[in-house]
């Protein structure tokens, strides 16, 4: 092999280097500000629906995770995964209960939000109960 290919190869592998952790980290594309959301929970194994929750929430480019339906004191990011206009997240929430790890993904439109979470509590009462999130919001003006 000449000195020239193997530059060319270098600077080949040092491109696709840059182009892959460019992908990675691509900046969250949202409005900024405080979201009024519609929560509905599932309990895996409930017949009995729990009434949906209205909550407001602080969105921002460097938080825009939602937490506050969980009842938790706080919350830790694990995982943060954005593409585009939506988050994939795993967090971990500390609760009167012990610590709690929800997983979900949140969608931001210019003026709506959507998305899904869910907790596993684990075995409860001898059978698995998963808590399932669903929510949808519109975006309602500045953080407070």
């Amino acid at each position: 092999m000449l000195h020239g290919d193997i530059v060319s190869i270098k600077r080949f592998i040092i491109l696709i280097s840059l182009v892959c952790a460019s992908a990675q980290t691509t900046a969250l594309d949202m409005v900024e500000g405080e979201w009024e959301l519609l929560v509905k929970q599932n309990v895996s194994g409930m017949p009995i629906g729990i009434p949906p929750i209205h909550i407001r929430e602080c969105f921002t480019e460097a938080d825009p995770i939602p937490t506050s339906f969980l009842n938790a004191r706080n919350c830790d990011v694990i995982e943060q995964r954005v593409v585009h206009r939506t988050v994939h997240y795993r967090i971990n929430c500390f609760t009167e209960h012990g610590s709690i790890i929800n997983k979900g993904k949140i969608r931001f439109g210019s003026r709506k939000i959507t998305g899904n979470s869910k907790t596993d509590l684990g075995d409860v009462a001898g059978k698995t109960t998963v808590l399932r999130y669903k929510f949808t919001g519109r975006r309602i003006g500045e953080c407070r």
